[in-house]
């Protein structure tokens, strides 16, 4: 199937920053900040203190790109399959946000995977008080690098910038790609290092390509992005501030004292990254 282009986001590739001057952007996050401020609202009846992931995760620097990105795509594959059983969806790496009942309420049976157990408990909680009819939604446990489903159960995969905290990415590609049906879309984020700071830097990448390029074909067409238009952690509209005041002279102050003892002085801020988005399907 391949994608007739009317929206920015109707591509493959790295985010660009011209993306948030657009009337789809502006849409589709405000239905998902709606969709979140509800969940926050109710958080305080579910949220354990052993969460450790953001609770506003919408308002970073790659979700205010990736949730409408990954939203705009499982709505175009929903409308291409209008008339079919009610798909199968699984959200890799779930965490605990309100993504999953989004999606599950435009008719998706949704299944959230994460090896963090604090996740099951609270999804367990928010099932309770967090609507997602007409659809469903479930938790799995995963354990280690197995995905707990069957071979070709699942007609779509979304993952959203969990492929870089995994060791051997490889493996959960493999696994996305045993679980889905043959043609089954596969929805996918990714953070990508600029600095040589974090996992995927230029030369894992490359591996994290053949490994999906090995697995899946596009539906949507790749884009290249000109570097003045790239969004990154340093802009955007929820961009990663370097320290300020009291913060940045005491950062620099245990910076020195580095130096003087011999270790590697960090920069300013943790990380240095761009977030690219692919919408493919499994090769048949």
């Amino acid at each position: 199937m391949k994608m007739k282009l009317n929206s920015p986001f109707d591509l493959s590739g790295l985010a660009a920053l011209s993306v948030f001057k657009t009337q789809a952007w502006k849409d589709l996050f405000s239905i998902l900040e709606r969709e979140q401020a509800v969940f926050i609202k109710e958080s305080t009846r579910f949220r354990s203190v052993d969460y450790k992931w953001p609770r506003d995760p919408l308002h970073t620097w790659s979700r205010c790109w990736e949730y409408p990105y990954v939203y705009h795509h499982i709505l175009k594959w929903m409308e291409s399959r209008a008339g079919l059983p009610t798909p199968k969806i699984v959200d890799v790496g779930s965490g605990v946000t309100f993504f999953p009942f989004t999606v599950a309420r435009l008719g998706c049976d949704v299944s959230c995977t994460d090896v963090d157990i604090v996740c099951e408990k609270e999804l367990e909680s928010v099932s309770k008080v967090f609507p997602s009819v007409p659809g469903h939604l479930d938790f799995r446990l995963a354990d280690g690098d197995k995905l707990p489903y069957a071979d070709a159960e699942i007609d779509a995969v979304y993952c959203i910038s969990v492929l870089e905290h995994i060791p051997r990415f490889e493996l959960a590609i493999e696994e996305m790609s045993r679980i889905l049906k043959p043609g089954g879309a596969l929805f996918l984020t990714i953070d990508i290092d600029l600095r040589g700071d974090c996992e995927i830097g230029a030369e894992r990448y490359k591996s994290l390509k053949e490994a999906i390029d090995k697995h899946f074909d596009y539906i949507a067409p790749v884009r290249t992005v000109h570097p003045s238009d790239l969004l990154t952690s340093a802009n955007g509209p929820y961009h990663v501030h370097e320290p300020d005041g009291v913060r940045r002279l005491w950062f620099l102050l245990k910076q020195e004292i580095k130096q003087l003892l011999g270790r590697r002085r960090l920069p300013l801020t943790p990380f240095y990254l761009c977030v690219e988005g692919l919408t493919m399907s499994r090769k048949m």
